[in-house]
């Protein structure tokens, strides 16, 4: 059975710890078909897995959204397939053999496979924006902050446009004491 590890990681918390619960309900559903154990003991861990799915799968796609992830149609449809595919495995167990055994190309090709190709590749998007999106943020950030500057008599809160015409090299004094202001 395939354990979670650390290569199926695409640096996200929420993901990361989705993906280890996928792992886990789908080693109970493994586990349990090598017990002696009802078709409908089976589903029910099946369910819990498709249920699982469906969360983990609608935070993806919104987390792409908010990502801008350029493939992110193709990736619903991906999901879309899998879960296809799950329900059918579902709906046509007819004998335990058959359920191993399509549950190993569940875990094999879907899970694993999907986590190494298709989710990789949002992740490489994100780590190849990140940089760029973290200096966005950060403008943002300090378009909304203020600057501290000291005179001889008082602490001035400067908004950020003043802020950058001082470090452009511009002067500004304090109409009070009449020194220039320096940043704190």
């Amino acid at each position: 059975m395939i354990k979670w590890s650390n290569e199926y990681s695409v640096d996200n918390e929420t993901i990361d710890k989705q993906h280890k619960n996928l792992f886990e309900i789908a080693q109970k559903a493994y586990f349990i078909v090598d017990r002696h154990v009802s078709v409908s003991d089976i589903k029910l861990v099946l369910i819990e897995l498709f249920e699982y799915i469906k969360i983990h799968f609608k935070y993806e796609e919104e987390y792409m959204e908010a990502i801008g992830y350029p493939d992110l149609t193709q990736h619903k449809k991906i999901h879309k397939e899998i879960t296809s595919s799950l329900i059918d495995l579902v709906k046509n167990i007819k004998t335990i053999n058959d359920l191993k055994e399509k549950l190993n190309i569940i875990i094999e090709k879907w899970l694993v496979e999907h986590i190494l190709t298709e989710d990789m590749k949002y992740h490489k998007y994100e780590e190849e924006n990140r940089s760029y999106q973290l200096v966005m943020d950060d403008t943002v950030n300090m378009k909304k902050d203020l600057f501290f500057y000291i005179c001889n008599c008082k602490k001035h809160k400067l908004p950020y446009h003043i802020h950058l015409n001082i470090c452009n090299g511009k002067k500004y004094i304090c109409k009070i004491c009449k020194k220039e202001l320096v940043e704190l």
